[in-house]
This record gives C-alpha cells, sequence and structure tokens, in this order.
C-alpha cells in the first residue's frame, strides 16, 4: 500500500506544472523546508468491506500544495491544484503487488503550517484494494 507514495510522486513529478517545485513524500528523508513544494503521504486507511477471507483497504493519499505567501501564491496554488486533479483523479495506480482502483478526489482543504508565511491546500484522494488473509 506505501509503495502508491512512489507512484504518486513520480506522476506529479513530471509534471510541467511543477517544474522547480519539490516533490517530497513520508518515507524518505529530506529537507522540508524548500518551497514550493508538493508532500504526498497516506493519511490512513478504512475498512469499507471484510469478507472472510479477504478485507478491502481503502488509503487516503494527501497531496499537500505549498508555496510562500506572496502576490503570486493564489495564482500558483490554483495551477498546482489543477495539474494535480488533473493528473490523478480517475487515474489508476499500476502495482505489481495489487488491484487499485481509479484515484478519486474525497475532499480539498486549507494546510495548516506551524512556519509563518506560508500558504497551502490539501487534495485527499482515496483508492481501493482487496488484501487476501488467511483461508
Amino acid at each position: 500500500m506505501l509503495a502508491l507514495e512512489k507512484l504518486i510522486q513520480d506522476r506529479l513529478r513530471a509534471l510541467p506544472a511543477f517544474t522547480g517545485w519539490q516533490v517530497r513524500g513520508a518515507t524518505v528523508a529530506t529537507d522540508r523546508r524548500g518551497v514550493p513544494a508538493v508532500d504526498v503521504r497516506m493519511g490512513g486507511a478504512s475498512v469499507p468491506q471484510v469478507r472472510k477471507p479477504a478485507v478491502t483497504l481503502q488509503p487516503e493519499w494527501s497531496v499537500t500544495l505549498v508555496v510562500q505567501k506572496s502576490d503570486q501564491a493564489a495564482e500558483q496554488l490554483d495551477a498546482a491544484l489543477v495539474a494535480t486533479i488533473g493528473a490523478l483523479h480517475n487515474w489508476r495506480p499500476t502495482d505489481a503487488a495489487r488491484s487499485w482502483t481509479e484515484l478519486q478526489v474525497a475532499r480539498v482543504t486549507e494546510a495548516a503550517f506551524s512556519e509563518a508565511g506560508l500558504v497551502g491546500y490539501e487534495i485527499t484522494f482515496t483508492t481501493a484494494a482487496v488484501f487476501d488473509g488467511q483461508s
């Protein structure tokens, strides 16, 4: 499930809209002070269906867009939001270990930062896959 982090990062990193942006995830050590930035992380997973011997897991992936507050911040964030949704909504990740459903936008919220001078938005996507247990 956590292998999706790199797949999502790679897809976003390839977009012209993110040239010059840091595209980073939660599982790799990196300097998180650089902006503009795209932060990809899994926030948890719900369990919408359990049937012996399998379970469906529905992880939530957040893509947080971060820029410095400025006269151009709204324009930067808007372009990044459009690019992110365009690249990920209805995209089906290819993972050799799992057959994932298409990512779907679940919500968009303002991101909270402890450092002054930053502004951003978090786009949350969901996908689902079946995990087999012991029969």
